[in-house]
Parts: C-alpha cells; sequence; structure tokens
C-alpha cells in the first residue's frame, strides 16, 4: 500500500501477530478441553526427570538380579559350566559367579552413598550377629572356611538391609515377587525343556524341584512367593488378572514338587494374614476372633499329638521325619559337647573328617534341618539368644502393630513370615544362612519394625512437644534438641 507511512505499516504488522497469537492460544485451550477436564496439556520433554527413572530402573534391576541369585538355584553352577549336584555349589565357578554378585551390591550401595553410611547403625542386634559370626573365626574348626563364608553372609545382610532402607514397602514386596515369579517361570520351563535338570531324580524321584536344587528350596521359596502375591492381591498392588495367576501357579509347584514343609506353611501364612485382618477393631470383635484362633490351634495341636503317625503318612512322611530324627540325635551329642560357643559359623559340616563328615559323605546333607541346632553348631549359646529375640521381636511386634497400629498392612506381613519361619525352623535351616533369599528377608523384617518403632515413637515426641508448645505459648521455645523425625517408612 504505497503512501503509507513506516508507522502504519508497524501498526498492522502488530495487530495482525496479536490476532495470529490470539486464535493459537484458542486452539491449545479447545485442544485441551477436548482431552477431558481430568486430563492435562501434554508438558514439554523433561530431559533430567528421564534420566532418574532410566537410573531408578536400572538401580531396581540390578536388585531383582540379586534376589535370583539368592534364591537357592542351580543357576549359579549352570551359567558357570557345572553340574546340577548340590555340591558344586562350592566350585570355582559359583564362587566366581556370587563374586560378580558382590560387585553388584557394591555397585548399588555406591549409587545410594547415603544409605551406605547407614548400614551399621540400621539395627544393633544385626550389627551384634555380624559381628558375632566373624568372631566365631577365633574358635571355629576351620577358621579359614569360616572368614570365607563370614564374608559371604556379610553381603547377604548387606543386601537385605539395602532393600529395607532404600525403597518403600510396596516395592519391596513388588520385587521380590518379581524375582521369586521369574525363578517359577524358569522351574517350570526346565521340567518341561530340561527334565534332568527339573526333575528329581535321586532322592524324591519325580518331584518337581526345577531350577531349585532341591524340592524343599522349592516349596520355601514358593511360600516367599504366595506370601508376597497375597499382599499384592491384598492391598491391590498389581493387577489381578497378573496376581492371581502367578499365585495359582506357585500354589501348582509346590504340589508337584511334594515339600509338605512348604505346602502346610503356605497355609499357615495365608491363615496368618487373614488373622491380622479378624483381629481388628474393638473389643467384640477382637475377644471371638481370638477364641476362635485359639481354638483353631489347641484343636490342631491336640489332634497332631494323638494321632500323629496318621498324619504323617498323610503328608507323606514317617515317623522318623525322613530320617531327621537319626541326624537330630547325633546333633544334639554334638552341641552338649560344645555347647556356649559352638563350633564356628558354617565349619560343622566342612571336611572329610570334622564331626558331621558321616553325614556329608553318606547322606550328602551340609546341615542339621533344624534351624535352631544349626544355629546352635555355628554360635553356640549367644547365638540361640539372639535369634530368639529377633523372632520373638517380629512375631510379639508384627501382631500388636497389625492389631493396634494405623497402618497394618507391613507388620501383617511381617506377622506372617515369622510364623512361617517359626514352622519351618522346625525341619529346615533357615537362620544365619549365606546367599540366601531367607536371610535376606528376615533382615528386612527385622530392620523395617525398628524404624517403624523408632519414627512412631519421634512423632509421638514431637506431637507433645507441640500440645505443649500450644497450651503454653509464652513458654515456648525453639526445640533445637528435638530429634528430627526422618523419611516416613513408605
Amino acid at each position: 500500500m504505497p503512501g503509507l507511512p513506516p508507522s502504519a505499516f508497524r501498526l498492522l504488522w502488530s495487530n495482525a501477530t496479536a490476532r495470529l497469537r490470539y486464535r493459537a492460544s484458542r486452539a491449545h485451550c479447545h485442544c485441551a478441553e477436548q482431552q477431558g477436564p481430568g486430563l492435562a496439556v501434554p508438558e514439554p520433554f523433561n530431559f533430567a526427570a528421564a534420566t532418574m527413572r532410566l537410573y531408578e530402573l536400572l538401580e531396581k534391576t540390578l536388585t531383582v538380579i540379586v534376589i535370583m541369585s539368592f534364591g537357592g538355584t542351580m543357576l549359579p553352577v549352570l551359567l558357570t559350566g557345572g553340574g546340577a549336584a548340590a555340591e558344586d555349589q562350592e566350585s570355582a565357578g559359583a564362587i566366581l559367579f556370587f563374586m560378580g554378585i558382590y560387585v553388584l551390591i557394591l555397585a548399588l550401595l555406591c549409587m545410594r552413598p547415603r544409605i551406605a553410611f547407614r548400614l551399621p547403625m540400621a539395627n544393633g542386634w544385626i550389627t551384634v550377629t555380624l559381628l558375632m559370626v566373624f568372631a566365631s573365626t577365633l574358635w571355629s574348626l576351620y577358621p579359614d572356611v569360616t572368614l570365607r563364608r563370614s564374608v559371604a553372609f556379610a553381603f547377604t545382610t548387606m543386601f537385605g538391609l539395602y532393600m529395607a532402607l532404600r525403597y518403600s514397602f510396596p516395592e519391596i514386596i513388588r520385587m521380590l515377587a518379581t524375582g521369586l515369579s521369574l525363578l517359577m517361570l524358569i522351574s517350570y520351563a526346565s521340567v518341561v525343556a530340561m527334565p534332568e535338570v527339573g526333575l528329581d531324580a535321586a532322592q524324591h524321584v519325580g518331584a518337581w524341584k526345577g531350577i531349585f536344587f532341591q524340592k524343599n528350596v522349592t516349596g520355601r521359596m514358593m511360600v516367599w512367593l504366595v506370601l508376597c502375591l497375597l499382599w499384592l492381591d491384598w492391598m491391590r498392588e498389581g493387577k489381578k488378572w497378573v496376581v492371581r495367576p502367578l499365585l495359582v501357579m506357585a500354589l501348582l509347584l509346590i504340589v508337584m514338587s511334594r515339600s509338605t514343609t512348604g505346602l502346610v506353611t503356605s497355609l499357615v501364612v495365608a491363615g496368618a494374614l487373614l488373622s491380622t485382618a479378624m483381629v481388628r477393631g474393638n473389643i467384640r470383635t477382637f475377644a471371638p476372633a481370638m477364641a476362635g484362633l485359639l481354638l483353631v490351634a489347641v484343636i490342631g495341636i491336640t489332634g497332631g499329638a494323638a494321632f500323629y503317625e496318621d498324619v504323617l503318612y498323610m503328608l507323606g512322611r514317617d515317623v522318623t521325619l525322613t530320617g531327621r530324627t537319626v541326624l537330630w540325635e547325633h546333633t544334639l551329642m554334638s552341641i552338649r559337647d560344645n555347647f556356649v560357643l559352638g563350633y564356628g559359623y558354617a565349619a560343622y559340616w566342612h571336611g572329610a573328617f570334622g564331626p558331621g563328615s558321616g553325614f556329608v559323605e553318606s547322606w550328602g546333607i551340609d546341615s542339621a534341618h533344624n534351624a535352631w541346632m544349626e544355629v546352635l553348631l555355628d554360635l553356640g549359646l549367644p547365638g540361640l539368644v539372639l535369634m530368639v529375640m529377633l523372632l520373638g521381636r517380629m512375631l510379639i511386634q508384627g501382631f500388636l502393630n497389625a492389631r493396634y497400629g494405623a497402618d497394618r498392612a507391613e507388620p501383617a506381613w511381617i506377622f506372617a513370615v515369622a510364623c512361617a519361619m517359626l514352622l519351618v525352623s522346625i525341619s529346615e535351616s533357615l537362620f544365619l544362612e549365606r546367599h540366601s533369599l531367607n536371610w535376606a528377608i528376615f533382615v528386612i523384617c527385622v530392620v523395617r519394625l525398628a524404624q517403624r518403632r523408632r519414627n512412631l515413637r519421634i512423632e509421638a515426641m514431637q506431637a507433645a512437644a507441640a500440645r505443649n508448645a500450644a497450651m503454653h505459648p509464652a513458654m515456648a521455645a525453639p526445640a533445637y534438641g528435638m530429634p528430627h523425625s526422618r523419611t516416613p517408612l513408605r
């Protein structure tokens, strides 16, 4: 348009750009309305947040790998070219495999240095247990063996402490369920594709042991998987179409493994979780629920004592509990000879000339098949007192927190774990185990309960201080000595 001054052109240009910006904003608002009232407009890509999510995914992946490695399977041996025999657990290839797992545990701790510095103070009794294991090298029958296996026990304990301090409780349950579910699926595949590995051909011919060394280990690991899946389904933390089929598969593997202990323990943990839901509420609901549970317990114990031979026959056991009573007689005589300090951690069953060499050579076993006797053999009376105290606290505090606490989900699971361990400890050795998910779960439960109690105590102190300040505002002063609450348990 000739003849117009430059100022007029600038005015026309500003008006045109203003109209374009107005139309663009209207179109943006219209798109947001079409997406729905609860949906926000997509935000621009955040590189820092994506990197952090990838970092956490890597951390959880490494954690699941360690969980699978501590599952008592033949994978460490098979992946390093060993055989499927139980004695190959001490082969050079298996030792190298677990050295790689130690590196992964150290990497996890380096990724969270603040948690690494908190490990020694996480729980005093766990630290005392670890020190006792290392101290037993001084009086061990085989000091070099005890020292080497104490290092393996220390890394197992460190991993349990790391999981208890690093993750929220639902995350812990989901990762345990993920690792154990993968082992279960590999076990089903081994039964079909590699029956020489997946089926027992020695002591219990035809029993499904899957990728695990022995059918009782299969049953025990599936008990933890059943407990995790039951908790996820109960708290609606997982998709039902995933959790429930996995639960059925875990129960089927327990039945096919012919693990009587695993089958009975699965029923016990389900009943323990149910009992924590029944005892909630006032005295009108608590008293009948407790009376019913005690009645069932009395009937079960009385019936089992009166008809124990029929019960054992029904469960596929004989009066000697598959030879355990003979083993226990020998073990008790050895315990009487060295009752105070034991024989040193993991030393009793080692060597061709040790006290337990006859059973190692003829029966192919390396444990007392009783958790309490095994502790006495390893650490003597102090170790027994420690384990009784820790398991007793898990039972009592877990039940009381599930009964009276505001959040019952976590203590209910811990109480069920304690019930399962108490039952399994009669016929299997599961305390103070190295490279074992049993001990890692035990450590997780002990530390989570201790942290829960500490946080509740600090919150009570802060609430009391706040009430005191509200009642006497003129006298209120900054409480520099008041302990600050740690990050609450998630």
